[in-house]
């Protein structure tokens, strides 16, 4: 499997978890599950999991990532889109998701919109507490609004499923920064008040980060890569602050842009409290 196609798969998985449940109304259901590969603890470098100058520690990244967000409360926010010309016209398909997990009151939120290139948008709000989830899914077509809203409790065997945190502790895609990227450290900046290790990576070795199955086809398929760009930001304690990415192509003689920002804030700063329309579910 080439390098670039690697980076494909990983890259569906986190869409994957990114849109689910963000499709019912438009006509299909998704589902996933996170991931969990075991490693073997070793001590991280004496300047912490991200050693500025003297490197990017992706062993030590991954275990301080997955390790503090286990335990911490978070706020996470993703973003993908992928843009084209079709016909002579721009065309963009947008999924934007963001999730708050708030492990001292035992609830989370998340948020996902979903926007196709025909204008059709899907608001899929999800609140996870004291057992039960409660989803509210909007869908706005033309000048219709439709809303519905559907319940479930453990064991969760049907379509409605608990906010899922994985997207942002998934180990594969952790895993994936480490795997064959010239990543270079550019200095320090500042977080929500934290001190954060910035790292940029350039070139054809950063493709394929932002894509599903229909995506990579764009993409990769008889495609010519013009510009890749990639930027990690990571505190002291290996929390991978900040994801950015894109990737320019053409294809067929269309110019095709995706786009991938992730974002984990207000750790351990998180507070998730029960939505107003909760009471109409």
């Amino acid at each position: 499997m080439s390098l670039e196609r690697r980076h494909l798969s990983l890259a569906l998985a986190v869409l994957l978890i990114a849109s689910a449940g963000c499709s019912g109304l438009l006509g299909t259901e998704s589902s996933t599950g996170g991931t969990d590969t075991e490693t073997t603890s070793t001590s991280a470098d004496a300047n912490g999991p991200a050693p500025g100058t003297s490197g990017f520690d992706a062993a030590a990244i991954e275990r301080g990532h997955f390790e503090r967000l286990s335990n911490s409360s978070f706020t996470t926010s993703l973003s993908f889109q992928l843009s084209t010309v079709r016909d002579g016209e721009n065309r963009s398909v947008f999924i934007n998701r963001t999730v708050a997990i708030d492990r001292e009151n035992d609830r989370s939120l998340a948020q996902g919109e979903l926007v196709q290139a025909s204008g059709d948008a899907l608001t899929t709000t999800t609140y996870t507490a004291d057992g039960t989830t409660t989803e509210r899914r909007v869908l706005a077509r033309g000048e219709e609004e439709m809303t519905a809203y559907r319940s479930a409790s453990p064991p969760y065997d049907g379509p409605v499923q608990p906010v899922n945190e994985s997207s942002v502790i998934d180990r594969s895609l952790l895993q994936s920064l480490g795997s064959d990227i010239n990543w270079t450290y550019t200095g320090t900046e500042a977080v929500d008040g934290d001190s954060v290790s910035r790292f940029e990576a350039t070139g054809g070795n950063v493709t394929g980060f932002a894509a599903d199955d229909a995506v990579s086809t764009n993409v990769s398929a008889n495609g010519t890569t013009a510009s890749a760009s990639a930027t990690v930001l990571v505190d002291e304690d290996g929390v991978v602050r900040s994801f950015q990415y894109r990737v320019t192509t053409e294809r067929d003689g269309r110019p095709v842009t995706v786009t991938l920002s992730l974002s984990v804030s207000q750790v351990d700063d998180t507070t998730v409290t029960k939505p107003d329309w909760l009471s109409n579910a």
